[in-house]
């Protein structure tokens, strides 16, 4: 804006609290990660949305750099959002245990596959289709029939735990 850079942010209350900020100058209080960069992909009356990476702003360094995918811990697309209620319609892990990720998806270890589902079904308290369940790892979300007027959103949530969200018009 003018001769201003203005840059959008939303950091949470508790770094209002007493005792949070480090002394340490080297020390970073808070990461703050841009939105996510992600791709819609139309197909007649579907599309897709493939998330790509994110920026991170590293504030010892001052520099801001790109980063993949495997940085972030796991997303979610919200197909019809309101522009107020974010309503997970789907979710995706992307960072964790590559080695173990990889074996799951390989067919390798049939039994972490169950007891990770079953898992997952315990902490969610639902019933996790296989098909779906098969998909839960990755970065292209699952068709979405698309509508005049739509709007997508996706909530990106980093390593760090710091979450970002972008908006989508069909």
């Amino acid at each position: 804006m003018g001769t201003f850079e203005v840059t959008k942010a939303r950091m949470h209350d508790d770094l209002m609290q007493d005792g949070l900020m480090k002394k340490d100058k080297k020390a970073g209080s808070f990461i703050t990660i841009g939105e996510p960069d992600i791709k819609l992909h139309k197909t007649g009356n579907e599309a897709t949305v493939e998330i790509c990476g994110l920026d991170i702003y590293d504030p010892i360094k001052d520099e801001v750099k790109a980063r993949s995918v495997a940085d972030i811990a796991y997303w979610m697309v919200d197909d019809d959002y309101d522009g107020s209620n974010f309503v997970v319609k789907q979710l995706f892990f992307c960072g964790g245990n590559h080695d173990e990720f990889t074996q799951w998806k390989k067919g390798l270890s049939d039994l972490a596959r169950t007891k990770t589902k079953r898992n997952a079904e315990k902490t969610l308290k639902i019933e996790i289709d296989d098909e779906a369940f098969d998909r839960l790892y990755g970065f292209i979300s699952h068709p979405i029939s698309i509508k005049q007027g739509q709007k997508i959103a996706v909530r990106v949530i980093s390593q760090f735990g710091e979450e970002s969200m972008k908006v989508m018009g069909i």
